[in-house]
């Protein structure tokens, strides 16, 4: 009867040790198979804005590919969003390469460097400087407002972003300054784009300038009120920021807006997700990969995306690729 006892129980425990090792096999096939295990965060911009719909939609994205993955997009700055990736606060975040380049290597608006921020992919590769006023104001470039000492009220958005960096270098392109701009009456504000608008259709901000795709949505929704036009910084201010930042030229073709009517010409730097060296490489593959088999999903989303294909996605500036996307992006033949 012992012996039975013993035998059924050595039997048990034969079972129970074959079952272990099949759900191990089954787990490690899953992971190797391209799960994404455990819970990711991407931090992106302000409730409601561009940037909101960007980290949504990417978050969605590899959720679709990876069922039950657990990713959360978060609500984040613009400057904020390379520290707390460098500081392991977030997993992935949204950022412009030039933000991310002067947050690497610790200039412009950064302290300090953030050696181990890494690009994962190109999410948004059209991001030009547009500044827009009502018709009614009295200046038609920045040029006539630095020539005449005009006092505009200015609106650079979130202080220390890159349409504030850029507003601030435009500027400089002209001898002004935004000290000047105020001895001469003026003001400069960091607002929002919404607040700016609603200001602007009260006539207390008569003018705007920010980093954003074409079209951008507040620009779009505040000219279905507001009587408006792009406001030229002119050949001067261009080659100012190419020389300073090594941003590229841009053309906003006519029609981008409908109020736009005739091309206008700025600067361009592309629209990345960004992660740390330290996040695991088959992690980072996996969510450069959900991002590539999405592209009809995320041109869906926002216009922006549709810019999105196999140059621009690999476009990041001058951040190294983490070895993840670096990997995903040589095994496609997108990156030699």
């Amino acid at each position: 009867m012992k012996k039975n006892i013993r035998t059924i129980l050595l039997l048990i425990l034969c079972i129970s040790l074959l079952v272990s090792c099949s759900s191990k096999s089954d787990d490690s096939s899953q992971k190797e198979s391209g799960s994404i295990d455990g819970q990711l965060t991407i931090f992106g911009g302000s409730v409601g804005g561009v940037w909101s719909v960007f980290t949504e939609g990417v978050s969605e994205a590899v959720r679709r590919e990876h069922q039950g993955a657990n990713v959360s997009a978060v609500p984040g700055t613009v400057a904020g969003n390379v520290v707390a990736v460098s500081e392991g606060k977030a997993d992935f975040a949204i950022s412009e390469s030039l933000t991310a380049k002067f947050a690497l290597d610790g200039t412009v608006n950064f302290d300090e460097t953030h050696e181990n921020i890494r690009a994962v992919a190109g999410i948004m590769p059209i991001n030009v400087f547009q500044l827009v006023a009502p018709k009614s104001v009295s200046f038609s470039s920045v040029e006539e407002v630095a020539t005449k000492d005009l006092p505009m009220r200015y609106s650079a958005g979130e202080k220390n972003a890159l349409g504030d960096v850029i507003s601030e270098s435009v500027f400089e392109a002209y001898d002004l300054s935004y000290e000047l701009i105020e001895q001469n009456g003026g003001e400069v504000n960091f607002l929002s784009g919404p607040k700016t608008f609603e200001l602007m259709s009260d006539a207390r901000i008569d003018s705007l300038g920010k980093m954003v795709p074409i079209p951008a949505s507040d620009i779009l929704e505040a000219s279905a009120t507001i009587d408006m036009k792009l406001i030229p910084i002119g050949d001067q201010a261009i080659d100012y920021l190419v020389e300073e930042y090594g941003v590229m030229p841009y053309t906003m073709e006519a029609g981008s807006y409908d109020f736009q009517e005739e091309d206008y010409e700025t600067v361009n730097t592309p629209t990345i997700l960004i992660t740390s060296e330290e996040i695991d490489e088959e992690t980072v593959y996996n969510v450069t990969k959900a991002i590539y088999n999405q592209l009809d999903y995320l041109a869906d989303v926002h216009n922006g995306f549709k810019e999105v294909n196999d140059e621009t996605i690999t476009e990041v500036g001058t951040i190294p690729l983490h070895p993840g996307a670096e990997r995903f992006f040589k095994e496609e033949g997108l990156l030699e």
